[in-house]
């Protein structure tokens, strides 16, 4: 009683005087964290799942689609576990601020595939997280084109998932799906 807790869980995590939450949804703020900083506890811990499925190696290269706070919090991830970083949104300025931690980022308009072929010599980023949501198919296309060899592609974000089976079956692409914060 009176500790600083962060927590989740969807039917559990509510804002309200008092609720009931599964011990593993919740966790103690450490007294040098702020609640500002433990504000992003659950959000992050997805980003960080995501990170995790997708098995990031020191020296990689891996590209992230859909820079909102989801995206944001996978680059400074991604970047902390020495990897090269590439980062595209449809909106410059959520760009802009992944180029400030440290990713390279890649425009609108641009053609995403020769920059991501043009910065591996040739093979393709070793993986893509996409942090985007749309009912679009495109950003499950891009991954197949821009993903090397036996490259890993993980979906965080909410997207359709028309799978084209040529790019995936030709390198042989893993894909996995996020469970949240696993």
């Amino acid at each position: 009683p009176g500790d600083r807790v962060a927590c989740g869980g969807a039917d559990y995590a509510n804002h309200a005087e008092f609720v009931a939450v599964p011990k593993n949804l919740v966790v103690k703020v450490p007294d040098n964290v702020s609640d500002e900083e433990a504000a992003f506890t659950t959000v992050g811990s997805i980003a960080l799942q995501g990170i995790r499925l997708a098995e990031p190696k020191l020296g990689e290269t891996f590209l992230v689609l859909g820079l909102g706070l989801l995206g944001q919090i996978t680059v400074q991830l991604l970047k902390a576990n020495g990897c090269q970083v590439l980062a595209t949104d449809l909106d410059p300025s959520l760009i802009a601020r992944a180029e400030a931690f440290g990713a390279t980022g890649i425009y609108p308009g641009s053609d995403i595939e020769s920059i991501c072929k043009g910065l591996t010599a040739g093979h393709g980023v070793d993986g893509v997280i996409v942090c985007a949501g749309t009912s679009s198919n495109q950003p499950i296309e891009l991954c197949g084109a821009v993903t090397r060899l036996k490259g890993r592609v993980v979906v965080v974000g909410a997207v359709r998932m028309d799978i084209p089976r040529e790019d995936y079956f030709k390198k042989e692409i893993s894909v996995v799906i996020s469970r949240s914060y696993g």
